[in-house]
């Protein structure tokens, strides 16, 4: 049980590892978005994609851990957690698996606060795209008719003849 453990803990710092990369690359993306270079957004998300892939195998091996170190406490996979499997740990190793369940928890929160700054900046540049493309070819929404036969309408003013 000793070496699943171990095992457990490598995955877990390896982990918090991966993720620090990614909230690297997240806050990176902030100041691109920002600047709204989307070559480089696309390069970097791009990157992110690999390592969340790399994430997604080293879940799959922690989960296999899980379940054999469920197997061997004899209890069910669903029941077992990092504050059960901590209570039954020792010395260096109860440590180090509490100090890696803190570590990772606090970089999932702090990758979440950027992602959602990302996203709401990324949210305000589309509205602004949009607000501009509505201003270059007019809002035909705006246009009014009033009835006449053709005398009395008012047509926005546009650049760009929007008609197909």
């Amino acid at each position: 049980m000793e070496a699943l453990s171990v095992r457990l803990i490598e995955i877990l710092e390896e982990e918090n590892r991966v993720y620090s990369d990614i909230l690297d690359i997240s806050r990176r993306k902030t100041r691109i978005i920002v600047d709204g270079k989307v070559d480089q957004l696309d390069r970097l998300t791009r990157t992110e994609q690999q390592m969340v892939i790399g994430i997604g195998r080293l879940e799959k091996e922690r989960e296999g851990i899980i379940r054999q170190l469920a197997g061997h406490m004899g209890v069910e996979r669903k029941d077992i957690n990092i504050d059960m499997l901590r209570d039954r740990l020792r010395g260096g190793l109860k440590d180090r698996l509490s100090k890696a369940k803190d570590e990772i928890g606090k970089t999932l929160d702090e990758l979440k606060k950027v992602n959602e700054l990302n996203s709401q900046l990324i949210q305000k540049s589309l509205e602004y795209i949009d607000f501009s493309i509505n201003l270059i070819a007019g809002d035909a929404s705006r246009s009014t008719y009033s009835g006449g036969k053709g005398k009395d309408r008012k047509e926005g003013i546009s650049f760009f003849d929007h008609k197909v």
